[in-house]
């Protein structure tokens, strides 16, 4: 008989967003999407930005950085080529956009919604995400690097291509999310939540599997 063979990830390939050409915006996020469907070309810095609610508008090739979000609002936002940079967006919604080729680094995403979201070639690095929610993503070609994620909604997503370095996974919710072929070994995953047929094939060390023995229905007895 042929012995099947593991399942493999398909393995993470993200492309940088390209951000060429910009120029320091004198006018504030808000200033430009009051007037236009699109902001191109321009980077914001040290800015606060309160209360901005918009939706359906598209943002390409821009860079974000030491910027604050205060009660902000961006619905179905078409994000391409952008970088966040020690940015404060907790708690802003990002809510059933799509985001292709973005990075948030040494960002705080505390509370930020992205449910319902399109990630494509997705980028977090040392970022504070907890009670982050992705919920009813689709995401593809993604890495989570030294990010606190705990208490996390990554719930009834699709994951394609995704790596978790260095992560805080303490508590997150994994529920209808296969884990198959995905590696976190080397992530805290103590009291994830997460159903018996989405943790199988998922990648463990020996400690994780010993947590995840609860899923089974069994105890260990020395």
């Amino acid at each position: 008989m042929k012995t099947s063979k593991p399942f493999i990830m398909p393995p993470v390939r993200i492309i940088p967003p390209t951000l060429e050409g910009q120029t320091e915006s004198s006018k504030s996020l808000n200033d430009w999407l009051e007037t236009e469907e699109t902001v191109r070309g321009l980077c914001f810095n040290k800015q606060t930005v309160e209360q901005m609610d918009y939706s359906y508008k598209s943002i390409t090739n821009c860079t974000f950085s030491h910027m604050q979000f205060n009660a902000c609002r961006l619905k179905a936002t078409h994000f391409t080529d952008v970088r966040f940079e020690n940015c404060d967006l907790s708690n802003i919604s990002f809510a059933e956009s799509s985001l292709f080729r973005v990075e948030f680094i040494s960002c705080k995403l505390v509370g930020t919604n992205l449910a319902e979201t399109i990630l494509n070639h997705l980028t977090l690095k040392d970022c504070n995400a907890r009670y982050l929610n992705l919920s009813m993503s689709k995401i593809n070609q993604a890495r989570f690097s030294t990010c606190d994620l705990r208490n996390s909604d990554i719930n009834d997503c699709k994951l394609t291509s995704i790596a978790f370095e260095n992560c805080e996974l303490i508590e997150a919710e994994f529920s209808h999310t296969p884990l198959k072929g995905i590696d976190l070994s080397d992530s805290h995953i103590e009291g994830i939540h997460v159903n018996l047929p989405d943790i199988r094939g998922a990648i463990v060390n020996t400690a994780q599997a010993m947590d995840l023995t609860s899923l089974l229905g069994i105890r260990i007895k020395d």
